[in-house]
C-alpha cells in the first residue's frame, strides 16, 4: 500500500509533570488526519510524570492541519488547540487551568513539520 504524502505535520509531545493523571475527554482534527498510529483516544490516559505524543498531518495539497485536545484533570478541562495552514503561521492556544499551566516549546526551524512540546506543570495555590 502506498504512503500518503504529508504536505504539513504538527507533531505535539505533551509531558505531564504533574501528580496528577490526565484523561483525554476531547479531541479531533478540524482540518486534515491524525497520523497512523499517533491519534488520540476518548478516555486514554496520560499518567502523572509520563509523557506521550499525537501527529496531525495534511495530506492534500494547498491545505493545512488543525487539531485540538482537550483533558479531564481534577482541577477542570485544560485545552490545547493548534493549527497549521497552507500559507501563514504557525499557531497554537492554550487554555490554562487555576491550579495548572502549560508550558510551550516549539520547534518551527522545518515550518511544514512544527514540532511542540507542551509541558503541562502544576501551580502553586495561593
Amino acid at each position: 500500500m502506498a504512503t500518503a504524502q504529508v504536505y504539513r505535520s504538527v507533531k505535539l509531545v505533551l509531558q505531564n509533570s504533574t501528580n496528577e493523571n490526565l484523561t483525554v475527554q476531547g479531541f479531533a482534527v478540524l482540518s486534515g488526519a491524525w497520523a497512523d498510529k499517533q491519534a488520540p483516544t476518548q478516555g486514554m490516559l496520560v499518567s502523572e510524570q509520563s509523557a506521550v505524543e499525537w501527529t496531525s498531518v495534511s495530506t492534500t495539497l494547498g491545505s493545512g492541519t488543525a487539531a485540538y485536545v482537550r483533558f479531564g484533570t481534577s482541577h477542570g478541562f485544560p485545552l490545547l488547540r493548534w493549527a497549521l495552514p497552507w500559507t501563514g503561521p504557525f499557531e497554537i492556544l492554550r487554555e490554562d487551568v487555576t491550579g495548572l499551566r502549560i508550558d510551550i516549546v516549539i520547534d518551527d526551524r522545518h515550518p511544514d513539520a512544527v514540532v511542540v512540546l507542551a509541558t503541562v506543570l502544576e501551580t502553586p495555590r495561593g
